[in-house]
């Protein structure tokens, strides 16, 4: 998988923009209301696609404040569950993965017992219990099945609010997309050699 050059991303076609998006983040219609399709995000001058992720993260960190600030509003926690939710669950069969997941938890989807397994189940299905509406999401970096386990039990008995995990997960959305533009795009391969 390639993205295009930066500026490519930016003169292509809306259509074109939502896969390159889908390929930074997993789809979400809410994400892309909330950048593509917003006219003042767009006009914003970016170096490239790490300081345009930056600028998403930062309009979802404000989102999730802003939101946080009113009170619960069901549009902004709708908006916020959805773009969260899109990414999937650990432990998913693989079959129900994007690509960039698949790859990404390639060393989570090794040598899983069943008993691996149920417990990642029963984990995720705790913590969506506690924070209706998110999915757990963590940039998983190489970390092992156990690794990550241990990071789902703190989060689970952190006793954070519903908008502290979403804080969380947005930072770990972010930090996935900017591994994967790091991979996938021309000028960042450029700076890793």
């Amino acid at each position: 998988m390639c993205l295009p050059k930066f500026t490519e991303f930016l003169d292509s076609s809306i259509d074109e923009q939502t896969k390159v998006l889908g390929t930074l983040f997993e789809h979400s219609d809410s994400l892309i209301w909330f950048t593509l399709k917003n006219k003042s995000f767009m006009t914003r001058h970016w170096a490239g696609y790490i300081s345009f992720i930056e600028s998403i993260r930062q309009r979802l960190l404000e989102l999730c404040d802003d939101t946080e600030r009113e009170g619960i509003s069901s549009r902004g926690v709708d908006h916020l569950a959805n773009i969260i939710a899109a990414h999937p669950k650990l432990g998913e069969p693989k079959q129900q993965l994007s690509l960039h997941s698949l790859d990404e938890q390639k060393n989570l989807t090794n040598d899983d017992t069943p008993e691996v397994q149920q417990a990642l189940s029963a984990l995720n299905r705790e913590y969506e219990n506690i924070y209706e509406g998110l999915r757990f999401v963590v940039f998983v970096n190489g970390r092992s099945r156990p690794e990550i386990i241990d990071v789902m039990k703190r989060r689970i008995n952190s006793g954070n609010t519903w908008y502290d995990e979403a804080r969380l997960a947005i930072r770990e959305m972010c930090d996935i997309a900017e591994d994967r533009a790091r991979k996938y795009a021309p000028e960042c391969q450029i700076h890793r050699m």
